[in-house]
């Protein structure tokens, strides 16, 4: 067995983790193959290891998943190890001409039911999603989160996408689909889904080829709510809270507006009386703020807001009593480069309260990941 190389995580925000899913890239070439690949920690102890291929160079590049649990401002040094056995590491991966695994169904955690769509089920959590990316259904401790699909539209039209590709293996710690296509106005469009073992994470990103003023992209998520009162808070102000209830408060939004100057100035409205206003300086500072929570009777969903891009000139967060949750990005420059939005939403069960444990700022703020190859 081979000794590629060390790869270090070091918590420098002061959050202590369980689990926390950790990814990175490196040149294929540095393990030969995904069989055996495996990962110790310096104790020795091994750490459960995903193989799969890059999603952007498949040929050159592979992908680790992980996890790890760490204490705030703790550095955890790991060795790579590449060739012999490695019992604890996932199984290799193997692409189809579908873009699926090779190994029997009865193995590979991610599932399809006539080639449409694809379940990823991860211990008490699954979800169903298809060819295009688009989001169908998510059960958390056999509570369903979702009453209808969840997906991106662009000036309330939605991307033709196509040619998805699946990766799945072993463990699994990741699980992923990528779709390509354009919307009707012939921007091109890229979305990418992945669900994260653990933590009940769904990640969701919309990259846009281009973009022109006026544009509006908006993610829509119908939540099964449960009850007719619901909680919910927002990062912004150090956490504003309020109550959405269809007789006296059907909708409450949040809107961030980023200011040339590179400051956001934002503000919290329910049922169209303005009740909080603040601003930041800077977007950076804004980071720690891009979050908000939605919580009922029995589930509580935690959104952290990932990405938003330079061109973006609003953001408006939207929550209705019925559950319906549509984050709207408004496009303030025309640009022919890339932009990429991003979201990841965190499903949880009976949460009596929010709390820290559903804070997305641990998304926000990931550990910060070295190799040393």
């Amino acid at each position: 067995m081979s000794f590629p190389g060390h790869i270090s995580v070091c918590e420098t925000h002061g959050i202590r983790r369980f689990l926390y899913p950790v990814s990175l890239e490196i040149p294929s070439s540095l393990l030969h193959s995904a069989e055996g690949a495996g990962l110790i920690m310096a104790d020795g102890r091994p750490i459960p290891l995903q193989v799969t291929p890059s999603a952007t160079n498949p040929g050159l590049y592979c992908r680790l998943d992980f996890a790890v649990s760490l204490s705030p401002m703790e550095k955890l040094e790991l060795k790579l190890l590449a060739g012999g056995e490695a019992p604890l590491s996932a199984p290799s991966f193997t692409p189809e001409a579908e873009g699926l695994g090779t190994r029997p169904a009865a193995d590979d955690p991610l599932q399809t039911e006539e080639k449409k769509r694809f379940r990823s089920t991860q211990r008490r959590f699954s979800v169903e999603f298809d060819r295009c990316g688009t989001l169908h259904e998510v059960v958390y401790d056999s509570f369903p989160h979702l009453r209808a699909p969840a997906a991106f539209n662009l000036n309330g039209r939605p991307a033709a996408l196509e040619g998805a590709a699946a990766f799945a293996a072993g463990c699994p710690l990741s699980a992923r689909v990528m779709a390509v296509g354009q919307y009707p106005d012939g921007c091109g469009a890229i979305a990418h889904l992945e669900t994260t073992a653990y933590k009940s994470w769904v990640m969701l990103t919309h990259v846009l080829s281009r973009t022109q003023p006026e544009d509006e992209l908006v993610f829509n998520l119908p939540l099964a709510v449960s009850s007719s009162v619901v909680t919910c808070d927002f990062g912004v102000g150090g956490g504003i809270y309020g109550s959405l209830q269809s007789e006296t408060c059907p909708e409450t939004v949040w809107n961030s507006e980023f200011l040339h100057s590179g400051g956001v100035r934002w503000s919290i409205t329910s049922s169209g009386r303005t009740d909080y206003v603040g601003e930041v300086k800077t977007a950076e500072e804004y980071l720690r703020q891009q979050w908000f929570h939605q919580v009922d009777g029995r589930k509580a969903l935690a959104v952290a807001v990932t990405q938003i891009p330079g061109c973006c000139r609003e953001m408006k967060v939207t929550l209705r009593a019925n559950g319906d949750v549509a984050v709207a990005f408004r496009i303030g420059e025309a640009a022919e480069v890339s932009t990429a939005f991003g979201l990841c939403c965190h499903f949880l069960n009976n949460i009596p309260a929010i709390s820290a444990a559903t804070n997305p700022q641990s998304i926000l703020l990931p550990p910060v990941v070295t190799k040393d190859f």
